[in-house]
């Protein structure tokens, strides 16, 4: 699809993060008096700093997508491995296209935990860097998961033991590998934690609500295929 009747505002470009697109509206008193950078952007959201109204995070990243697409088509739109998914197929897991790109322009980093059983009738599960994932299948990289199979309904996604984590308790085995977009932190008191290598925010996994829940959006769905799958939508706030 091209950007022909849309309208292309690519100032959205200047910005790495959504929150440095609303901090933008503030003024130099609100960084020197209020207290913290969160009253402005409340502020500003308000609408009390502008006669024009900001976008919100979803109308901001349309926007993005949209500057993208009108700058770097082929980057944007062509030679996604999610374009292979059928029209007919219906598995809710593999709706990926919006996180493929965003992945790719670095507007967000994704981890995904998901679970199999193998045929020995052991439970492999673990934890995937999707930008990686997918990269390096474009390369072609040693034991990586054929992205373009996986959409097409010819393989499924699985765990692999260079993923972030990989877990076979059958056999007792665990292992933990830090990726391109994160480093792997085992925290003494919430546990298994990812950090984003880019802005050091740390992704927590296990559900709980902490002080580093809000680093990342999870979302958990399910499939007749895959089971309960759990997505971890990392805003990136500066790219690795």
């Amino acid at each position: 699809m091209g950007t022909q009747g849309k309208s292309v505002d690519f100032s959205v470009l200047e910005f790495d993060t959504y929150n440095d697109y609303i901090l933008s509206f503030g003024t130099v008193k609100d960084n020197r008096y209020l207290a913290n950078r969160d009253t402005t952007v409340t502020i500003v959201q308000l609408g009390y700093r502008t006669t024009k109204i900001p976008y919100t995070l979803e109308e901001f990243l349309k926007r993005v997508d949209i500057a993208l697409e009108a700058i770097r088509p082929k980057t944007s739109l062509i030679g996604l491995f999610s374009d292979a998914l059928a029209p007919t197929n219906k598995d809710p897991v593999l709706w990926l296209q919006v996180r493929e790109m965003h992945n790719r322009n670095k507007i967000i980093s994704t981890i995904v935990f998901t679970s199999y059983i193998n045929n020995d009738g052991s439970e492999i599960s673990g934890y995937i860097d999707l930008d990686m994932s997918w990269r390096n299948c474009m390369l072609e990289t040693i034991r990586h998961t054929d992205w373009r199979a996986v959409f097409a309904g010819r393989s499924r996604l699985k765990p692999m033991s260079h993923n972030l984590s990989y877990s076979n308790p059958r056999y007792n085995m665990v292992k933990y590998t830090d990726s391109d977009n994160f480093l792997v932190v085992h925290h003494h008191r919430f546990g298994l934690m990812f950090m984003h290598r880019g802005d050091h925010k740390m992704i927590t996994v296990g559900g709980q609500t902490n002080m580093y829940t809000g680093n990342a959006k999870r979302t958990m769905i399910y499939s007749p295929k895959y089971g309960y799958v759990v997505f971890y939508d990392h805003i990136v706030r500066k790219k690795v």
